[in-house]
């Protein structure tokens, strides 16, 4: 057999440096070995040629161990076409391919999918299937949420996603792969949505060498021949390539002149402020904090101490660019106690950055979720309240956030909340409504996840989730991921479990703000009105002797640290 570089059958045999790792890699070769076993019975030409073998497990070991485990080794034909589509996404000019196909969803049978091989014969006898199962049909997914996942309820508790079934029904599985980058998920789910499909199940899977594998199963399509269905997505990816403006980094702004000869990032100006930085004048210290396209700096700026956000040259990309002047745009508008304040911006490529205050105590997330710490009632209420009071003034002035959580609060020196990173915030239009998605799946309101049209209450669901996330400690939907918590939000009316001991008024905002119909949530200004009355109502004044111990010594270590 062939042998290659990254990996070869004789080091197959070869034992992980850890159990979990022996057990992980035991695993994926056994269902390889099934896999592989499956397809020489099938005697299929591809499976005849030289160095088979070894390709097949290149492309189990490319993917995560997940694959392996959720994969229908009944189905090893899909693997086959999962392989053929990763190779020809190589090819830029493809990108994204995809393939459709019929499949069937059975209905679960005491807690059971009829899919799976635990269900007695006999019943599956009952419900014949027409079309061959889903290629994750028995993995732990969105299916298996509705049946024995016992954490997922719906709001008030009166109903529970554990009493769905589903009746026997010819679906369809859309299965993509491209490069993976930034708002990859969005671009194909949203392609899926133009159709007027609904996502079902959804796995997501990405390569080691940076490709994705995307498996949705839909339904809404009314054939059951595919040929046209590929027609269709055929057609709106075509479309959607031809809305994707070019990044224009060589365009000035009107009336600027460039002494350096190196152009600015076109950000829109009415003449009516200065807010261009010179590189050379912000003096950076210790990093914050990093992620793939991104860092955040300490630093200063005329002897004022800020943050300073700088966009990796490396990885720039026309998503990043128009963040990046989308948020410079909003944020020279903005002049509140309760956001972060906007100092200014370098926009001559390839020093891209944005200039803010620096937040010493940091987010709201990484207090909750990263130090384990946990709010009072009336230090909580604190902090809804100034969120609720940033979010008013946001929405007075025409502005939705977008993604509006905890990640984005961020607590200055003095315990002040405001609200921060404005990359996807958009000055609302004169329609009064918006559309296409943006922002976190969840904290995410379920018309935006729907690609709706959609206004500022889209704002007032997130705070809901934020909420809750302040008053449990709890990752939203911590037992789900990002793509199953939206689909359950949107066709399960999924909703975080409210604690039964929560302040029944508390409760209610909760229930209120997170109302699938958004004409029912309230306005920001409603909110905050319940808070500053419940803060009464429990002793507080909003003040400093509202912080919590715990707070106050997680900060007091902050800022010894490496903040």
């Amino acid at each position: 057999m062939a042998m290659d570089d990254n990996e070869s059958c004789g080091s197959r045999a070869m034992e992980p440096s850890s159990p979990k790792q022996n057990r992980l890699h035991r695993q994926k070769l056994e269902v390889f070995n099934q896999v592989l076993t499956r397809l020489q019975d099938l005697n299929l030409e591809e499976v005849k040629l030289p160095g088979f073998e070894d390709h097949l497990w290149l492309h189990f070991n490319r993917l995560p161990v997940r694959y392996a485990s959720d994969v229908n080794v009944e189905r090893a034909e899909d693997v086959l076409m999962h392989k053929r589509l990763l190779d020809q996404a190589e090819d830029p000019a493809n990108r994204p391919v995809f393939d459709v196909r019929l499949v069937q969803v059975q209905p679960m049978y005491n807690g059971v999918s009829t899919n799976t091989v635990d269900v007695n014969s006999s019943v599956k006898d009952e419900i014949p299937s027409i079309h061959p199962p889903p290629t994750f049909g028995s993995s732990p997914n969105l299916q298996a949420l509705e049946i024995h996942d016992n954490k997922a309820h719906v709001n008030h508790g009166e109903s529970d996603i554990n009493s769905t079934s589903r009746s026997t029904r010819p679906m369809h599985e859309i299965t993509f792969s491209t490069v993976d980058k930034p708002k990859t998920l969005t671009q194909l789910t949203n392609i899926i949505s133009e159709i007027g499909l609904n996502i079902e199940e959804a796995h997501v899977f990405s390569t080691t060498d940076g490709f994705s594998l995307d498996v949705f199963v839909v339904d809404g399509w009314p054939y059951e021949e595919t040929e046209l269905l590929k027609s269709e997505v055929q057609k709106e990816i075509m479309r959607s390539k031809e809305q994707t403006p070019c990044i224009q980094l060589a365009i000035h702004e009107q009336g600027q002149t460039s002494e350096s000869g190196s152009e600015s990032v076109k950000i829109p100006n009415d003449g009516s402020d200065d807010w261009e930085i010179d590189i050379r004048l912000l003096k950076f210290e210790n990093k914050v904090a990093s992620g793939s396209f991104g860092d955040l700096y300490k630093g200063t700026y005329c002897s004022q101490e800020v943050a300073i956000k700088v966009l990796k040259p490396e990885h720039l990309n026309m998503d990043m660019v128009k963040e990046f002047s989308q948020e410079v745009f909003i944020m020279r508008k903005i002049r509140h106690k309760h956001v972060v304040q906007f100092i200014g911006a370098c926009t001559r490529p390839p020093n891209l950055c944005i200039v803010t205050e620096f937040m010493s105590r940091g987010s709201i997330y990484t207090f909750l979720h990263k130090q384990r710490g946990a709010f009072k009632l009336p230090t909580l209420l604190k902090v809804a309240v100034d969120v609720s009071k940033g979010m008013s003034y946001l929405h007075q002035n025409n502005i939705i956030h977008r993604d509006l959580k905890t990640a984005n609060l961020l607590m200055d020196e003095h315990g002040v909340v405001k609200v921060g990173d404005f990359g996807v915030a958009r000055v609302q239009v004169q329609t009064g409504v918006m559309t296409a998605e943006t922002g976190t799946y969840r904290w995410m309101a379920p018309e935006v996840i729907e690609h709706k049209p959609y206004d500022h209450k889209a704002d007032v669901f997130s705070f809901g989730v934020v909420l809750w996330e302040l008053l449990t400690g709890e990752i939203p939907y911590a037992y789900l991921t990002p793509l199953q918590a939206a689909i359950g939000v949107v066709q399960q009316g999924l909703r975080p479990t409210i604690p039964k001991d929560t302040h029944p008024k508390l409760a209610e905002l909760l229930e209120k703000c997170w109302q699938q119909d958004p004409t029912q949530r309230p306005d920001f200004s409603e909110i905050l009105d319940i808070l500053q009355h419940l803060t009464r109502e429990v002793g507080g004044d909003g003040e400093d002797k509202q912080k919590d111990k715990s707070i106050g010594s997680f900060f007091s270590a902050l800022r010894k640290g490496h903040h």
